[in-house]
């Protein structure tokens, strides 16, 4: 059997060291919960390579990681490569932790989202290193905990104001160079009725009926507006009614009722005015009765669109090393969110790239083609040697 391409054991490494999010038990870190064990292993990884390394606290008992090594211009801040380290639950796979090669692909938690990617980072800068390659410009490599949840880890980045020219950001892109991305908001909805007896309803206000005409209100506004407003890489933006709450009995007239809904941001919007839209088109539709019974919340989770212009020296270096790799290039936009979010708020210009498939991506048969791991890597090295003004 021929041997394993280097970048596949390494992801195989990364796979068998859990690092599940979580999330609302922000500082678990008991397997297969937290980062450490593959922060640990990035680590040492680069400390054999004799490049400094750097931590930093993001949660209690998670960090990130962090590795600079220099380039020839130090006169100005390096280029950073960021991934995220951590996954979503595992208990729907059989043996998530046991990386699996076969057919060309390797499976496990984590392999698409976004090992393979934090993968092909660190050995373009192993090969890098070990052939003696002059880099243009400084880079940092940071692999960075709980994206899945808080982005608490690229925050803690942020706050440390370290300064980069631009932004690799680690995702499962399918090889395509995607300066944009939409963002995000999560935000409550509350109906208060009044208690009753089933048998009599006529003396409650049952809140599941006015949250219906909440509901109905949301997908009546965002079907007669979403589909006219678009951008030209991430597309329309998008609405969701994700959970539902409310009722205490069968026989009892419900007198409370919540909705948690997923808005997302295309570029050139902002959360405040999608937000204030949402609540337009529920006073157009409600009564002035149902209307006092009816409370939004402010958002609980707010990020930012990305729209790095695609003639930026950033998009189209990464363009050229990938046609140099790959033969062609695509540029292409994210319906999701991603660390940029948090990178591109405070001035860092950021692109995200990786190998994988976002369909592929918190699956129960999570897998990457290792073709395109094996050609990120390529990808990788020939923007970080080619540079960009």
């Amino acid at each position: 059997m021929e041997p394993y391409h280097p970048v596949v054991q390494l992801l195989c490494d990364l796979v068998e060291l859990p690092s599940v999010n979580p999330e609302r038990e922000a500082a678990r870190t008991d397997a297969p919960f937290g980062e450490q064990r593959v922060l640990e292993y990035v680590e040492r990884f680069f400390r054999q390579l004799g490049v400094r390394v750097e931590r930093q606290t993001a949660l209690p008992g998670r960090e990130n990681v962090l590795a600079f090594i220099p380039g020839r211009d130090r006169s100005g801040p390096p280029i950073l490569l960021e991934a995220h380290a951590d996954t979503v639950a595992a208990s729907d796979m059989q043996d998530p932790f046991f990386p699996r090669v076969e057919g060309g692909r390797v499976y496990g938690r984590g392999a698409c989202d976004t090992k393979a990617t934090l993968a092909a980072m660190m050995l373009a800068l192993r090969q890098l290193i070990e052939e003696r390659a002059e880099l243009p410009v400084g880079v940092c490599l940071a692999a960075v905990a709980d994206e899945e949840f808080g982005m608490a880890g690229v925050q803690r980045l942020v706050e440390s104001r370290l300064a980069f020219r631009g932004a690799v950001v680690g995702e499962p892109t399918a090889l395509k160079v995607v300066p944009a991305h939409n963002g995000q908001i999560y935000f409550r909805v509350i109906a208060r009725g009044e208690m009753a007896h089933t048998s009599t309803p006529q003396f409650g206000v049952n809140a599941i009926y006015i949250m219906n005409e909440v509901i109905s209100a949301l997908r009546q506004g965002a079907a007669s507006t979403y589909p006219f407003r678009r951008h030209p890489l991430v597309g329309t933006p998008q609405l969701t009614v994700s959970m539902i709450e409310g009722g205490r009995s069968e026989h009892v007239v419900p007198e409370h009722c919540e909705i948690r809904v997923d808005r997302r941001i295309i570029p050139g919007e902002t959360s405040q005015a999608a937000l204030e839209e949402i609540q337009g088109w529920v006073r157009a539709r409600l009564s002035p009765e149902a209307l006092e019974r009816v409370e939004f919340e402010p958002p609980y989770h707010s990020a930012l669109p990305v729209n790095t212009p695609t003639d930026h020296p950033l998009v189209t270096a990464l363009q050229r090393a990938a046609e140099g790799a790959l033969g062609a290039a695509q540029i292409a936009g994210a319906p999701y969110n991603t660390d940029a979010t948090r990178l591109a708020a405070a001035g860092t210009p950021c692109v995200v790239f990786g190998p994988g498939d976002i369909a592929q991506a918190h699956t129960s048969n999570e897998f990457v083609e290792i073709d395109q791991v094996v050609a990120a890597v390529d990808v990788l090295k020939r923007f970080l040697v080619g540079g960009w003004a």
